[in-house]
């Protein structure tokens, strides 16, 4: 759903952006750490979490405020070894999308193209070493799937990197999140893939799951793909896909088990979405209430205008619920 096509409230304000160390007070002290270069204060911090999704939201914190020569004199033997290695990887993808650019393919030119995959290529040579050595980095393992996408490696090779990285972290809705984009047509998979692995996740992973959000996501990539708003909100107002998207409600933020750690907003942005867009107001309003006014970048993927298109299906939410 594009936001032009949501009736505008009067002198409504957009929402402006939160990014997670905005949201979570001791991310904000640990992009403070790695902007001064205190290595040992973020290998400490980092290492101490729980989950590859937690994992994943602090480093996205700080990927772009470590220095290399930093990372590079992490020695091998050292217990963030592996870490500090991936991160490098990290920034090397980072750069090649600098050279690159975020525009069209069509408009990208020769040198770019070459500039991007140099990159690309060395940062899996590096993450290639990592895994060998470390095979439980699921953070390596993420990436890989990251850079399998850039440098068309093809569906089954995604699925086996997904497969290693579920090996040691699984059902990571980080994980779960790539593989999706990693099946849709518009990298040679189909909406019909999409749907497998969302049934699949259903079928496998336990209640509470985190990972279980990543069925969230297909309905929302195919919503957004559509040809037109009215094609897109008929598909998610399908009686199917709205019973999935309550089955996925129960087995997550309506259930007792669900820890979602730093996917909190995440895990209420794509409920008061989705909710919104099948027109049941009242169920999304109680996820609008969780975010209290915070709107992620998860919004800025779906909407043209994300801000007022938060604001005002918040607005509709709780006048309803």
């Amino acid at each position: 759903m594009r936001s032009h096509m949501l009736r505008a409230v009067p002198f409504q304000l957009p929402v402006p952006e939160s990014q997670p160390a905005d949201l979570f007070a001791e991310l904000r002290r640990l992009a403070a750490d790695a902007g001064r270069g205190d290595w040992a204060a973020v290998a400490a911090f980092l290492g101490g979490l729980r989950s590859l999704d937690d994992l994943a939201v602090a480093c996205g914190q700080i990927e772009d405020k470590l220095d290399d020569q930093v990372l590079q004199r992490v020695p091998y033997g050292d217990p963030a070894w592996a870490l500090a290695y991936t991160m490098l990887g990290v920034r090397t993808v980072l750069r090649g999308w600098k050279i690159r650019g975020t525009g069209w393919a069509r408009d990208v030119t020769r040198q770019q193209w070459a500039g991007f995959h140099e990159h690309l290529n060395r940062a899996e040579q590096i993450l290639i070493d990592v895994t060998a050595r470390e095979p439980q980095q699921g953070y390596a393992w993420l990436e890989r799937m990251i850079i399998c996408r850039g440098i068309s490696l093809g569906h089954d090779e995604a699925r086996r990197r997904y497969d290693r990285l579920s090996a040691h972290h699984p059902f990571a809705y980080i994980a779960g999140y790539h593989l999706v984009q990693q099946l849709q047509p518009k990298w040679g998979g189909s909406w019909e893939k999409v749907a497998e692995f969302g049934a699949e996740l259903l079928r496998t992973a336990p209640a509470g799951s985190v990972g279980l959000l990543a069925v969230l996501a297909g309905h929302m990539e195919r919503f957004q793909a559509s040809d037109s708003d009215v094609e897109g909100t008929a598909l998610l107002r399908a009686p199917a896909t709205v019973a999935q998207i309550h089955q996925v409600a129960d087995r997550t933020v309506r259930h007792p088990a669900f820890q979602p750690g730093y996917r909190f907003y995440t895990a209420h942005d794509y409920f008061a979405m989705l909710f919104s867009l099948v027109g049941d107001h009242a169920a999304a309003a109680p996820h609008f209430r969780a975010l209290a006014g915070r709107r992620t970048p998860l919004w800025t993927s779906y909407f043209d205008n994300p801000g007022v298109a938060y604001a005002n299906l918040r607005d509709r939410a709780l006048a309803r619920g």
